[in-house]
């Protein structure tokens, strides 16, 4: 049985840390503003799989002050990223792995650079998932993690990763090629968390207008020409499936939203930077993605400045 470390007890290391806990699985959370709270009370989730409450948890206040493990799950917000050197290093021994559930392109490659003898595995994840209150997972609508490396030395704790997800009732697919799928997740995350906050809108908002609709469309078709562009292929059906995905989903506020109504900054630098950047090295322009990225770093300049 692998033992883990949450690195963030939000919205999304809130959900599979709990769940991984609740399955047996031996977990310690690093928590900020609500540690105490997560202390006295434990971690509670709402979810349509099934609520539950974990009465007794491992919360830190600092990775110091926590023991290495085999897997490190790291999901914080990506604007926090700098601090992950500092974070991870008493957390990591030999054998140790870095799980990175975050959104957009290049933190693997970063992580990797700074511990290049550690395992680092990307985590995917298509859910719908909020944290609006202390200690209090709301999980509204699907789950599954997509978990995948870039390196083929990896299959043996991919495989048991996900042997531990399936246990603790995450569906979850191992990846045949990491940089694919970060593009694949991009599908959704580019057009559906940068609407969000330009439109003020939930995810039904933005889908029951054809004038939003058309806009969803364009900026992944844009995607999918990104995607081409590092040699990897999205063809029109991923994106009528990730459309239907969508129509099917409970109305939600992406992430982003969340963060821009609480003037918290936006993950605007892996989101859309790097992915621009990333199509803009290989000589392919997406102005539709680039005209939306300069539209959020406006508003996130000024919204974080109150």
């Amino acid at each position: 049985m692998l033992n883990y470390a949450v690195i963030g007890t939000g919205a999304i290391g809130g959900y599979y840390g709990g769940r991984l806990a609740e399955s047996g699985k031996n977990v310690q959370f690093l928590a900020r503003s609500d540690a105490e709270y997560l202390k006295k009370n434990g971690l509670k989730v709402f979810s349509p799989q099934g609520d539950f409450h974990l009465k007794e948890i491992s919360v830190f206040q600092s990775t110091e002050e926590m023991h290495p493990v085999d897997v490190v799950i790291v999901s914080l917000k990506t604007t926090s990223n700098q601090l992950l050197p500092s974070l991870l290093s008493p957390l990591i021994s030999k054998g140790t792995a870095v799980l990175l559930m975050q959104n957009g392109l290049g933190m693997e490659e970063e992580v990797s650079s700074v511990f290049p003898d550690t395992p680092v595995i990307g985590g995917m994840c298509f859910i719908c998932s909020q944290k609006r209150e202390p200690g209090v997972i709301t999980h509204m609508d699907y789950g599954a993690v997509t978990i995948g490396s870039a390196d083929k030395k990896d299959k043996e704790i991919l495989a048991a990763l996900a042997d531990d997800m399936n246990t603790a009732r995450i569906p979850v697919r191992i990846a045949e090629n990491l940089g694919e799928a970060r593009w694949r997740k991009l599908l959704w995350n580019i057009p559906y968390n940068g609407l969000s906050v330009l439109l003020n809108a939930d995810t039904k908002e933005i889908m029951d207008h054809p004038s939003s609709r058309k806009i969803v469309r364009n900026l992944m078709e844009e995607v999918v020409k990104g995607a081409a562009s590092r040699g990897y292929t999205i063809d029109e059906e991923e994106i009528k499936k990730m459309m239907v995905y969508t129509d099917k989903m409970t109305p939600y506020e992406p992430s982003m939203k969340l963060d821009y109504d609480n003037h918290r900054a936006m993950e605007l630098e892996y989101m859309y930077r790097k992915p621009l950047a990333a199509a803009e090295k290989q000589g392919c322009s997406l102005p539709y993605i680039t005209m939306m990225c300069r539209q959020l770093e406006y508003l996130d300049a000024r919204n974080t400045e109150k």
